[in-house]
């Protein structure tokens, strides 16, 4: 169910605006995988369809699911944060298929301490 009834043409609106401005990117942000409402398939095809310029998406995406939404044409770019936080060699491991380290809980990507963006392993 949509967060409000009109999302679907308020987004249409916005992403049909923007192109007037002729800005360089929509950068769509799904935190679905963070607990927050999913963003519909559905609402990212009509963003696509209605914004002319280079769409970046993100939010919890892996290879598999940016290869799948890259290749329904959702998005022109995928962005990876966490991931590459831990895996600072990310392009290279997903050329080879292996595996990524553990995601550093958010609780340790902003702390003043010693723990968190220095401390774990790279293989």
């Amino acid at each position: 169910m949509p967060l409000y009834p009109e999302i679907e043409a308020v987004y249409k609106y916005l992403s049909e605006k923007l192109n007037s401005l002729d800005i360089a990117y929509i950068h769509l942000v799904d935190h679905s995988s963070m607990g927050s409402p999913v963003v519909p398939q559905e609402l990212k095809k009509q963003i696509r369809s209605s914004f002319k310029n280079t769409i970046i998406l993100s939010g919890g995406y892996d290879l598999e699911r940016a290869d799948k939404d890259i290749q329904h044409g959702f998005g022109d770019l995928i962005a990876f944060g966490r991931p590459f936080i831990s895996n600072p060699d990310l392009v290279e491991r997903f050329k080879k298929n292996w595996n990524l380290t553990g995601n550093p809980g958010s609780e340790l990507l902003y702390s003043d301490g010693e723990e968190g963006y220095t401390d774990y392993s790279l293989f």
